[in-house]
């Protein structure tokens, strides 16, 4: 089945699903939180990673990433 999901759509259900979780969500996670398909989800996240909204932690003890927004940073000048 064929959602046809445009990038602004997904990028409001990542960034509502990452607010509720400081510590960041696994790709599964995330698929279930935003009710997209992992594999689906995983190419908008690449996107998403590339403009720098947001960043991926890299977790030593576990196999996987875990995906939090990246906070815009202030100058103050």
């Amino acid at each position: 089945m064929h959602y046809g999901y445009n990038f602004e759509e997904v990028k409001q259900k990542v960034f509502s699903a990452l607010s509720q979780n400081y510590a960041g969500l696994s790709g599964i996670e995330l698929s279930s939180k935003t009710k997209i398909n992992r594999m689906t989800l995983t190419k908008y996240l690449s996107l998403m990673l590339a403009q720098g909204l947001i960043r991926k932690k890299k977790l030593e003890s576990l196999m996987f990433g875990t995906w939090t927004k990246t906070l815009l940073r202030l100058n103050s000048r």
